[in-house]
């Protein structure tokens, strides 16, 4: 006769722990590095140069912005959504949230004033509209430049050279420290089977070592720069 204890099915069912934290870390920091990783293949064959496109952004954005007459308030509008029907479905969405949580704020800086002046509705309902719309034209040029074509552009507006390199070594940093911290959430994730009552202490630990990786890195970085005998001539990528 067998034991009891070895005629039974081990199951383990580890008890629930809310790790929301971890999925929303990974899924933000996931959708950051994928728009600035993206550095072939965003912009068409027949696509506008980027510092045309960067002219054409701060025209539109002035323009929009000292405008008074409504019909031509209207017409910047209509070009913008027309600009923005072209997108790929997938790329419209990602350009009108930050367009109308802009345009949301806006409209709830401007309520005390309506609710106290009701005549002034209309004013207001023109900023918050001025609002959405740059910020759409931020978010299409953005989805339709890639962001060393950008950097690039800044060059042909006699931008220092020193400025652009920063600029650079921003974007390159942001997607080699993220990608580090995806690396680490994600064992952390694995490892954290059942309750795990030190998962902040774990976080933190993650960010800590973030911090001392860039600290490493921009201090290896400075030494190359040195032995290489770097000056403010910068091209860009």
């Amino acid at each position: 006769m067998l034991p009891d204890w070895m005629t039974k099915t081990e199951e383990y069912v580890p008890p629930h722990d809310g790790g929301a934290f971890y999925y929303k870390t990974l899924k933000r920091l996931g959708g950051v590095l994928s728009r600035l990783k993206a550095e072939s293949g965003r912009e068409g064959k027949r696509s506008l140069p980027a510092w045309l496109k960067l002219v054409v952004l701060l025209l539109y954005v002035l323009f929009l912005s000292l405008s008074r007459d409504r019909l031509i308030t209207m017409g910047f509008v209509a070009s913008g959504l027309l600009v923005l029907a072209m997108m790929p479905p997938k790329d419209i969405w990602s350009v009108l949230k930050p367009g109308f949580f802009a345009a949301g704020l806006s409209a709830v800086l401007f309520l005390p004033k309506v609710i106290m002046d009701p005549g002034s509705f209309m004013n207001s309902l023109t900023v918050v509209v001025k609002v959405l719309m740059s910020v759409i034209a931020v978010g299409i040029f953005n989805r339709r430049t890639q962001w060393n074509h950008v950097t690039g552009a800044l060059r042909k507006f006699h931008v220092p050279g020193v400025v652009i390199f920063m600029i650079d070594i921003t974007f390159r940093f942001i997607v080699l420290l993220g990608n580090l911290m995806t690396e680490m959430l994600t064992a952390l994730q694995l490892r954290s089977v059942g309750r795990n009552r030190r998962k902040y202490d774990s976080v933190g630990g993650i960010m800590g070592t973030v911090f001392v990786r860039g600290a490493e890195m921009n201090r290896e970085m400075y030494e190359a720069m040195q032995c290489r005998g770097f000056t403010d001539d910068y091209r860009g990528l």
